[in-house]
């Protein structure tokens, strides 16, 4: 299926990009185990990414940042048989991002805060993938009934 990210602002998906960088920065200087919340936020980002094969919009975004401009699009393409895999990886986020959001304010790590357009822009990102992903993983059932 065609995935369509965007357009978002290509700013403050940097911001996002740094606070996820910050957290994992965290975990490794505390040296935090794998189960805990930093490791856990880390892994589904990373499976987030990698099921939903996301590289290129990493690459729209630095352009997009680079250029100055106010937003950034771009189509990645997940092969069907990874949709349900990548519903699950949204899912994950999702369930993630308040407790990831509790471990930032209980570390007394001024670099970890979750500025609340932060969090919106985590939720836009991963709603919209959800949502196309799930239309795409009914559409892929319906043609498998016979």
């Amino acid at each position: 299926m065609r995935l369509q990210v965007g357009p978002f602002d290509p700013a403050l998906h940097v911001r996002s990009r740094d606070h996820h960088r910050a957290i994992c920065r965290e975990a490794a200087l505390l040296d935090t185990p794998p189960e805990s919340m930093p490791r856990r936020w880390e892994a589904a980002v990373g499976r987030f990414y990698r099921r939903l094969n996301l590289g290129p919009v990493t690459e729209a975004v630095d352009r997009a940042f680079v250029a100055g401009e106010p937003a950034f699009a771009v189509e990645v393409t997940v092969p069907d048989g990874q949709l349900a895999e990548a519903i699950a990886a949204c899912h994950e986020l999702e369930g993630l991002l308040g407790d990831v959001l509790r471990w930032a304010q209980e570390s007394d790590a001024d670099v970890l805060n979750l500025p609340e357009d932060v969090r919106a822009h985590y939720l836009a990102f991963l709603a919209q993938a959800r949502t196309q992903l799930e239309a795409a993983g009914n559409a892929v059932a319906e043609r498998a009934v016979p």
